[in-house]
């Protein structure tokens, strides 16, 4: 499960610190190189948010997720690395357009060298 893998919903949760949303997490492990790869990262997490999008949008999230019915969705993208500018851009577009569905979109990053390393 990961980001390479855009049919896949990697995870999902319902925290308890956030009774009202529905969390859909992606998670982004690939570093961002330079400009070309940046481009094939940039269209790996498009197709995986359109995954995401379409697995709410078609209402399969509340045939999949039990409770998740009258709570907020939320995609949250854990990445290992830092985004580049082109990449910030894209979340910060994705972002508002989401919202305008009723969608949250956040990027998370979860700088652990151990992690990264590992």
């Amino acid at each position: 499960m990961s980001i390479t893998n855009s049919q896949v919903i990697d995870i999902w949760a319902i925290p308890d610190w956030e009774p009202d949303n529905v969390i859909l997490v992606i998670t982004d492990h690939l570093e961002w190189g330079d400009k070309g790869e940046q481009g094939e990262h940039l269209q790996l997490l498009q197709d995986k948010l359109n995954t995401y999008v379409a697995f709410i949008e078609s209402g399969e999230i509340y045939t999949e997720i039990p409770g998740a019915l009258g709570k907020h969705p939320i995609i949250r993208i854990h990445g290992l690395h830092e985004l580049p500018e082109q990449a910030e851009f894209f979340i910060d577009r994705a972002t508002e357009v989401l919202e305008d569905v009723g969608i949250g979109l956040e990027f998370v990053l979860k700088a652990d060298s151990a992690l990264r390393n590992g």
